[in-house]
């Protein structure tokens, strides 16, 4: 009878927690050195504070000095997750779609900014840059390749939803189109999972179910039943899935999808 050892299944769940993590980018880290593989909590942020002014301003209640404040929520969760976000347009081979996408989160910053007529024509022309981006999901096929495209997307549609509401101008249509790229974004990048067994002649024997979107977005989970007793698991598969697209623009995409009234 072959009992895996203990340092073995310590080594396997490092292992795993690794691939789920990947690796920490130093706070200091220059745009070129961001791991654009790391959480992207700030963007989900942004996505929270932007359907806020987006709520705000169509009810129409809200003074322009409070939707200043509520702009300014969504400014800063972009700039806590710029680096990532820009690590991921600089890896786009369109030239056109890299300049608009890092141009779009450039300028948002100073959005509060700008006069009434200069953001009418911001509005109007990140909108379009949003748009033509979208195109760009129906010719991309691999997973790094769509996740990159998908930042892009998910980022630049919140600025110009933001930045049409800041303006006054309508949103319904592009909120339209965002559920719409969002909704291929999850299709393109949904995790493929599947049983293995790592050691298959080990008694008791180890269960292995592995969920990847493509490269480091891989999650492992193990599971071990001995005599009634579990040693490791039991294995969640819904966590799992979730977790082996959290750190990629699926998962902004999802929530859009989840949240988009």
């Amino acid at each position: 009878m072959k009992v895996p050892p203990l340092r073995a299944l310590a080594a396997a769940v490092l292992a795993v927690t690794l691939v789920l993590s990947g690796p920490a980018a130093p706070a200091h880290a220059a745009r070129t050195q961001a791991n654009p593989n790391g959480p992207n909590t700030s963007l989900l942020e942004m996505l929270d504070f932007a359907l806020d002014v987006l709520s705000q301003a169509g009810d129409g209640d809200v003074s322009p000095e409070d939707l200043a404040v509520l702009t300014q929520r969504v400014i800063d969760a972009l700039n806590q997750a710029e680096s990532a976000v820009i690590a991921h347009l600089d890896a786009i081979a369109v030239a056109d779609l890299r300049s608009n996408a890092t141009h779009a989160v450039v300028e948002f910053e100073d959005i509060n900014n700008l006069s009434e007529d200069v953001l009418w024509d911001w509005a109007q022309k990140v909108s379009g840059d949003a748009l033509r981006a979208t195109e760009y999901l129906d010719v991309v096929s691999a997973g790094k390749a769509v996740d990159d495209v998908g930042y892009a997307v998910v980022t630049m549609f919140p600025i110009a939803l933001v930045a049409r509401a800041r303006a006054g101008l309508g949103t319904t249509n592009l909120r339209n189109q965002f559920r719409a790229a969002a909704q291929k974004i999850a299709d393109k990048l949904a995790p493929t999972c599947r049983d293995h067994y790592p050691e298959p002649n080990s008694i008791p024997l180890i269960r292995a179910y592995t969920c990847t979107v493509y490269g480091p977005h891989t999650v492992t989970q193990l599971e071990q039943n001995w005599l009634g007793h579990w040693q490791l698991g039991p294995i969640d598969e819904a966590a799992v899935h979730a977790a082996s697209y959290a750190n990629t623009s699926r998962a902004v995409a999802v929530e859009w999808l989840r949240q988009l009234p």
